[in-house]
């Protein structure tokens, strides 16, 4: 399978440089609940929390008489100081604007609120304005204007892969269920619908292919990450539409998945090639282990976070974790999978009363995030780094660097707060 444009930076491309539902962004049960054995966030969490803010300025108070302000056209700038700031890599991409949505929600403040609407209120302009997607989400946008005066889009990647769409559908229905806001739940529709339209693939089991690539083409293989977004975002619709559709299509999304599951090695598989059917078996990767627990939360599949805690383990100094995959750099620490590892433990936790220790487990991922937070190549001490240093080969074809990002810096975030993204309300 091709390696979408969503978390590492390929190297090509920096050189060019009911009852409503509320997503369950929610603590976990555990956690909500006031559980004395989840331990209460780390101060790295505030540090956390203001180095996004520094990417998502509030917008000014309006007066009284006095006209709204503009909204603002950015979009938070996904990576930060180190070697892609030193390119000019001024970009933001889809799935660490609705990361970054998501982290605030979880803590819901009314700044933390605000701040998470304008990051929506940008997202729906781009989508509103970009006819040719027809209603989906580019993979990544130019950071400092995403939108232009005259309300174009400034894109920075033309693909528009499904695993992105969906993590932005789950952005913006968290969005509508928390200020109550139609214009979200209406652009959660329409992406779900261009998704469904686009991407929808009845080879072999039905499930959702990858999207639009860079060059437009469509993208024939099959991923389980995506179809794990899918269902956690389809399932949400569900919920909050009471249509059927939807229902089903979250179930096309998860018979798919499940298929992937390989319970003899305790992993899934990465997804399929290119004819949609014949599994991909080769790289193995921590999303697709970590992401599929955290959506299915079924004890069938909980192995798969041993697995990876186990296969993947890097170690880079004093900061321990995961790699991106089983064929990646182990002696660099992937901290956005890291951060996945240690959510997904906490969750597991929550379902088992922590049999494994996952809690305990889970603190030590989370500490070594905070170890990276404070020492890392380029620390600020607030942002999270994509990498514990500089050049992890992912086993992709790419490299993930030790910039400071949205994404990795939002999943550790929610992994201390308790909060699942993928929650699936049974």
């Amino acid at each position: 399978m091709a390696r979408i444009e969503r978390r590492t930076v390929l190297q090509f491309a920096a050189l060019a440089a009911a009852t409503p539902w509320v997503v369950n962004v929610l603590r976990t049960e555990s956690a909500a609940a006031g559980n004395p054995e989840v331990a209460a966030p780390s101060p790295g969490v505030d540090a956390a929390f203001a180095f996004l803010d520094g990417l998502v300025p509030l917008a000014p108070p309006v007066l009284p008489g006095a006209p709204a302000p503009v909204a603002s056209r950015a979009l938070p700038r996904s990576y930060s100081r180190g070697y892609l700031e030193s390119i000019g890599f001024d970009v933001a991409f889809s799935y660490d604007c609705a990361l970054v949505v998501l982290a605030y929600l979880a803590r819901g403040t009314a700044d933390d609120v605000q701040r998470a609407t304008t990051i929506g209120d940008v997202l729906v302009s781009l989508q509103e304005s970009d006819p040719e997607l027809a209603g989906r989400i580019r993979n990544s946008y130019i950071a400092s204007v995403s939108v232009d005066d005259a309300g174009r889009p400034q894109i920075a990647s033309h693909a528009a892969t499904t695993g992105n769409q969906a993590w932005v559908g789950i952005a913006l229905l968290a969005l509508h269920a928390t200020v109550d806001d139609d214009r979200f739940l209406v652009a959660a529709l329409t992406l779900a619908r261009a998704v469904v339209v686009t991407s929808f693939d009845d080879r072999g089991l039905p499930a959702f292919s990858g999207g639009r690539g860079e060059d437009g083409r469509v993208l024939s293989w099959r991923s389980t990450e995506h179809n794990t977004d899918c269902y956690a975002f389809f399932s949400a619709l569900a919920r909050v539409t009471a249509d059927q559709e939807w229902a089903d299509r979250a179930a096309d999304a998860r018979t798919f998945v499940e298929s992937l599951w390989r319970p003899e090695e305790g992993y899934f598989l990465v997804g399929t090639i290119d004819d949609g059917v014949t599994p991909n078996v080769h790289p193995i990767a921590e999303d697709a282990q970590t992401w599929t627990y955290l959506a299915l939360r079924d004890p069938a599949y909980a192995g798969s976070l041993d697995w990876a805690a186990e296969h993947l383990a890097a170690h880079d100094g004093d900061v321990h974790g995961v790699t991106v995959c089983h064929v990646a750099s182990t002696d660099k620490v992937w901290l956005e999978g890291t951060a996945h590892l240690a959510a997904a433990l906490t969750v597991r936790a929550t379902e088992t009363g922590d049999a494994s220790g996952d809690l305990a487990r889970a603190a030590a991922l989370l500490d070594s995030v905070w170890v990276a937070q404070a020492s890392s190549p380029h620390a600020d001490g607030l942002g999270i780094p994509s990498a514990s240093s500089d050049d992890l080969d992912s086993g992709f074809g790419d490299l993930v660097y030790a910039s400071l990002h949205t994404g990795s810096t939002a999943w550790a975030i929610l992994a201390a707060l308790g909060a699942n993204p993928l929650a699936v309300v049974r």
